[in-house]
């Protein structure tokens, strides 16, 4: 298991007319652990080890989206600024008539079925990003009380916590990175969930069987296509909700999903990406 920091390495980076989205995943496919993206910034967080490394690969990436080096500058902060920087940014989200997202801190007495408090921290998922938003309408929309979940790629836990407030009988959680342990269990506990639901870390893609109800995945391209591959090969194909999906990349995806005669039978989008139910 990884040790968490003392601190991080930040990139600040100025918003402008640039490809944001773009830039935002290509600094998670040179190492980053998250990104805060306020109105006229963005904020991404890395590990202090190799920051030569990081500096090259992050300037070479702003070199190819034609991001001007004057544009960021980088700096290291406590752990516990993270966190900080977080709550600036984050406050309540009215998702669906049904759905209400808020941080953990703010009190909320609405009339929504699914009331979720989030503690930021070092696991994607406060319900701020598109992928996120997307995956929980499609989930209040396919998820049937009485259904076993897969949550690929749980982060931070909403997606489980959305699913046992919609009525699933257990969601099995998984996730590739050890850091999101922590945030896990605590959201889950803030939103008083002690049973119903298991947390594995490991690569989801390796499983020897996918035999759930509901499939949710809202990871990269890459192990979604994996995933993909893998599901189509088992007897009795779950309803899949996959997101973290690129716009740009929906063509080719959507191409996997027909070459495996599977159908979409929805497709969401917001911003840059997009989210499919597929069936």
């Amino acid at each position: 298991m990884k040790t968490t920091p003392r601190k991080w390495l930040k990139y600040r980076f100025l918003k402008n007319s640039y490809d944001w989205e773009s830039l935002i995943v290509m600094l998670h496919e040179i190492g980053c652990l998250g990104v805060i993206e306020g109105e006229k910034e963005l904020e991404a967080f890395f590990e202090p080890a190799n920051p030569d490394i990081i500096a090259t690969a992050v300037q070479n990436l702003a070199l190819s989206s034609g991001y001007p080096a004057s544009s960021y500058e980088s700096e290291y902060i406590a752990n516990q600024d993270w966190h900080l920087n977080w709550q600036k940014y984050f406050s309540t989200i009215h998702l669906t008539p049904n759905i209400v997202i808020h941080p953990y801190w703010e009190s909320y007495t609405g009339s929504e079925k699914v009331q979720i408090a989030i503690k930021p921290g070092m696991a994607f998922g406060t319900g701020t990003h598109p992928t996120t938003q997307m995956t929980l309408r499609l989930l209040e929309q396919y998820l049937h009380p009485g259904m076993s979940v897969l949550d690929a790629g749980c982060g931070s836990g909403i997606l489980t916590i959305a699913a046992i407030q919609l009525g699933a009988e257990f969601i099995a959680a998984w996730d590739i990175d050890p850091d999101i342990a922590t945030n896990f269990h605590e959201n889950l506990e803030l939103n008083r969930i002690k049973d119903r639901f298991s947390l594995k870390i490991g690569d989801v893609t390796q499983l020897n069987t996918y035999q759930f109800d509901l499939i949710l995945s809202n990871i990269v391209l890459k192990s979604n296509l994996v995933l993909l591959a893998n599901i189509h090969k088992q007897k009795g194909i779950p309803t899949c909700i996959f997101s973290g999906i690129l716009q740009d990349e929906s063509a080719m995806f959507k191409s996997n999903v027909l070459n495996y005669r599977l159908f979409v039978q929805e497709e969401l989008n917001q911003e840059e990406w997009i989210a499919l139910a597929i069936i």
